[in-house]
Formats: C-alpha cells, sequence, structure tokens
C-alpha cells in the first residue's frame, strides 16, 4: 500500500512539473464567489508537495538553485493555512519567515489536486520582489 501512495505522490509530481499554463489565473471575483473549507492534513500535505514539485525545475538566479529552495529557506508553510474552494482547489500560503527582510509578505499557490496543475498569484501591486529573481512569477 506504501509504495502506490509513493507512486501515485511521484505521478502527480511529475504531472505537476510537466503543467502548462494554458488555465486561467484566479481572480479575486473567483475567490469571492467561491466558498473556503479546510482541508485534510493530508490533501494539505499533497498540495505543498506539488507546489514544491512544480516550483522544483524553475531556475533561482544565475547560481543554479531552483524556487522550490527559495521558498523553503525564506518562507514557512503550516498545513493549516492551507484551504480548499468549492471547485476543488487548493489555496497553499507560504508566510515569508521572521527573520527575513526581502520578499513578498505571502506567497499563495493554487492547486488542483485531481490534475496536478499548480497556479501562482504572487505579482503584488509593486510588481516584483527583486530577491526572489523570478520565482514569483510563477
Amino acid at each position: 500500500m506504501l509504495a502506490i501512495s509513493v507512486a501515485l505522490l511521484i505521478g502527480i509530481a511529475l504531472i505537476a512539473c510537466n503543467n502548462d499554463t494554458s488555465q486561467s489565473t484566479p481572480t479575486i471575483a473567483d475567490e469571492v464567489a467561491l466558498t473556503e473549507t479546510d482541508v485534510s492534513p493530508e490533501i494539505a500535505v499533497l498540495a505543498h508537495r506539488l507546489v514544491f514539485a512544480y516550483m522544483s525545475d524553475k531556475t533561482w538566479g544565475f547560481f543554479g538553485a531552483t524556487c522550490e529552495k527559495w521558498i523553503e529557506m525564506d518562507y514557512e508553510w503550516d498545513k493549516s493555512s492551507s484551504e480548499q474552494y468549492d471547485d476543488g482547489r487548493i489555496r497553499v500560503t507560504y508566510a515569508r519567515q521572521p527573520d527575513r527582510l526581502l520578499g513578498p509578505d505571502e506567497l499563495v499557490f493554487y492547486v488542483d489536486i485531481d490534475s496536478g496543475h499548480v497556479q501562482g498569484d504572487n505579482v503584488s501591486e509593486t510588481g516584483r520582489s527583486g530577491i526572489a529573481e523570478g520565482c514569483d512569477r510563477w
């Protein structure tokens, strides 16, 4: 059973890495129209892992790192902060660590667990964050 679960997680993570961005980005109007519910810890962890799989092939700067390392180093994730919308998407939120002064205060990703599609929503009104070196565009 464990082997099947691991194989399923790997398969979903691979799908997430190969996502196309043709799906529309959720808007504030979409969020207002949807109901948020709590997410089970297992689904929250899966959504978090899909975000990391999606960000693992995005380069961060010119020194060989990837965007999931940027998130891992500068942000904190708490599974209780994940929410599910009635359309099935999971909202995964990362809060900037208190000792980090640069970068957006919060990173938000929308994850479709069924398809593995991940979409970031991280460009602020003032534009991109220089410290993110492009990672906030995903």
